[in-house]
């Protein structure tokens, strides 16, 4: 097969790809980046991270399938490629090891903010032999309530990891009652008044336009005082502007962010001059486990898709499709 990868070209993809070709030497692999005119019009199947658009399909006539190689597929111009008869399909967190990558982050996350980590490493590169006095001693995690929004495949691994440090377990989702044991679930239309006896907010949802800036000035208002908000999904899903005021302002603790709205961050972003919200640049799943599962997974694709087989992470169902798949 003729296979396409469209996306960024970092350690994680260069070292992802270089495995596939391996694995797969009777494909033949073109890669490109975003931007960038494709470098054939005739591909079978379409790997990306990140955006694809109608344009990026246009003209692929021999195209059948596009797989993400990642579990986010809000980039991808899902109804064009329908239209089309394109499969597109993700990668499932918990096929890939993106979800225990995930999950492990949140918890790093958690404790960057609780700890301070701006401030005590500035404090130990500047060397200073005195520790400025801070309002609030630092926060532990034990015996805290912590409300993860979104208990799916990174939630629910979330939920196991935070077990052992004493904490009171919350979640919001669309299936309350689908929450793991020991955890007080809350429909998605509690989110306010679950958020409100949060001392942790982790986001674990995908980001789609429906969700968007659903963590607004009003919902930041309406958490405890002094709570922590950590955002391991989309950066769509916070009112950035009104983060940053939340914990100027004192009203919050600190928080964590492995994404914002506009990446890669800049240099100039608001967010990074607050030293107790604690940036890191999406890496969150970006691990050996990731690499290894999501290889393993795309292999399992490629061979399943010659036979005709669907992808489990198939997000839509194109009414004629170019390849018939079951």
């Amino acid at each position: 097969m003729k296979i396409g990868y469209l996306g960024k070209q970092d350690s994680f993809a260069v070292e992802m790809l270089k495995q596939m070709k391996a694995g797969n030497s009777q494909d033949e692999f073109l890669t490109w980046l975003p931007g960038e005119k494709a470098p054939a019009m005739d591909l079978e199947v379409l790997l990306a991270i990140g955006k694809v658009g109608a344009e990026e399909l246009e003209g692929q006539t021999k195209l059948g399938l596009l797989q993400t190689a990642s579990a986010g597929y809000d980039e991808v111009d899902v109804e064009a490629a329908t239209k089309a008869g394109i499969w597109v399909a993700s990668a499932p967190t918990t096929k890939t090891g993106n979800g225990e990558s995930v999950a492990e982050f949140a918890v790093l996350l958690m404790l960057a903010a609780s700890r301070r980590l701006n401030e005590e490493l500035a404090f130990t590169r500047d060397g200073e032999q005195v520790r400025p006095e801070k309002p609030e001693v630092n926060m532990a995690l034990h015996g805290k309530t912590v409300c993860i929004v979104g208990l799916g495949g990174i939630g629910d691994l979330l939920v196991e990891r935070l077990r052992g440090f004493g904490m009171v377990l919350t979640g919001v989702d669309k299936h309350p009652e689908h929450a793991p044991a020991g955890v007080k679930g809350y429909g998605s239309d509690q989110l306010k008044f679950a958020l409100a006896t949060a001392d942790y907010v982790v986001l674990a949802i995908p980001g789609t336009k429906e969700n968007e800036n659903m963590i607004d000035a009003e919902v930041l208002a309406g958490m405890k005082k002094g709570a922590v908000l950590l955002n391991v999904s989309r950066g769509t899903l916070v009112d950035e502007p009104a983060l940053l005021v939340a914990v100027t302002s004192g009203h919050l603790y600190g928080a964590g962010l492995d994404v914002v709205k506009n990446e890669p961050v800049k240099p100039d972003n608001p967010l990074l001059s607050e030293p107790r919200i604690f940036v890191t640049p999406h890496i969150a799943g970006s691990t050996d486990v990731m690499l290894e599962g999501t290889v393993k997974y795309l292999r399992e694709v490629l061979a399943g898709y010659i036979k005709g087989v669907r992808p489990e992470g198939a997000v839509n169902e194109p009414k004629e499709p170019r390849v018939p798949l079951h």
